[in-house]
């Protein structure tokens, strides 16, 4: 006879009464998540922007998407044949680590990994994000207020103020491949509309009906 996986005991670690309950309650919620969804998937987030994080949210509404706590997910799904949840949980706990997510949804699996796939959002880079190019920007007459002058001159910027215009007077590197960028860089990219980098999201792994995928 197969063993039951439900309703097994495990230890929160040593906590206050109020952190314990908490923890015990997302523990249940994840569970429950697992009995209520036929689909359960890890999803690897790079370059997370909060605002893209919530429309995709709202593409799957009718799912559910946790994030955060991954000691505690583990926990719920078990991390090992003698603690997990249902069978081969174990595989998608060990996927816990960083930047990473659980979707529960009950679309089908083809679905799910077209939709990520594809899904890709340029936005702006932050300050310490490595370029992968390089921008230049040209002697001429730049798109920002005068009250900008100083930012710009703190970048090595030669600018000056023509007919109430910023105007560039020299060739100046606002990016260099591999080279972290400052806070005013990345707030002149902003200004500049230009964005370098790509909020995405892999599917790392995938568990239905007791199986386990990697991708």
């Amino acid at each position: 006879m197969a063993r039951s996986k439900r309703n097994k005991i495990v230890s929160l670690t040593k906590t206050d009464a109020k952190g314990k309950d908490l923890k015990k309650k997302l523990v249940e919620v994840l569970r429950s998540a697992v009995d209520e969804y036929k689909g359960l998937y890890v999803l690897n987030f790079e370059n997370m922007r909060a605002a893209k994080f919530r429309e995709i949210r709202m593409d799957w509404k009718e799912s559910k998407i946790f994030m955060g706590k991954n000691s505690i997910a583990q926990i719920a799904l078990g991390r090992n044949p003698e603690e997990e949840y249902k069978d081969n949980l174990r595989h998608i706990s060990k996927k816990l680590e960083g930047s990473v997510g659980l979707l529960f949804t009950n679309r089908k699996k083809d679905e799910v990994l077209k939709y990520f796939k594809n899904y890709a959002a340029a936005d702006f880079a932050k300050a310490g994000a490595i370029p992968t190019e390089e921008i230049v920007l040209q002697p001429g007459v730049l798109d920002f207020p005068v009250t900008m002058l100083d930012t710009l001159r703190k970048l090595g910027m030669v600018v000056e103020v023509d007919d109430g215009t910023v105007v560039l007077r020299s060739p100046i590197t606002i990016s260099s491949v591999g080279v972290p960028l400052t806070p005013e860089q990345a707030k002149i990219l902003v200004k500049l509309d230009t964005r370098t980098i790509d909020f995405k999201v892999k599917v790392e792994a995938s568990w239905e009906n007791g199986k386990f995928k990697e991708y």
